[in-house]
């Protein structure tokens, strides 16, 4: 039995970028995020602070996330909410898997952003 288990108490939605390819330019064009899987999951807020810039004042909020190690889940997927197994929203709006998703040795750990 994994120990990680029980403790995989929410559920991910994880959206992955479809676009590919250039613009006229040769940027890469707009990202299509589009809805992958629903990942078992546990996240919580490792720090958060407030970043002031002239008259321009926003915060940062860092987060981690636990999952199953089978689960897909890699650097610049987004995750849309975070909910209970029932499907009632704990966490609302979009947050960004920050770096290469770490593999533990009975779980994978992801850093989170929050986009606004």
């Amino acid at each position: 039995m994994n120990p990680l288990n029980g403790r995989l108490t929410m559920r991910a939605l994880v959206e992955r970028n479809q676009a590919t390819g250039k613009d006229g330019w040769g940027n890469p064009v707009a990202p299509d995020f589009q809805p992958l899987s629903t990942l078992k999951c546990f996240v919580w807020s490792k720090a958060s602070r407030e970043l002031v810039d002239g008259n321009k004042t926003a915060m940062i909020e860092d987060m981690r996330a636990l999952f199953a190690l089978s689960a897909d889940i890699r650097e610049d997927d987004e995750i849309s909410a975070v909910t209970d197994a029932r499907g009632a929203t704990i966490i609302a709006g979009r947050l960004r898997v920050e770096g290469p998703v770490q593999r533990k040795h009975t779980h994978l750990e992801a850093a989170l952003k929050r986009i606004g």
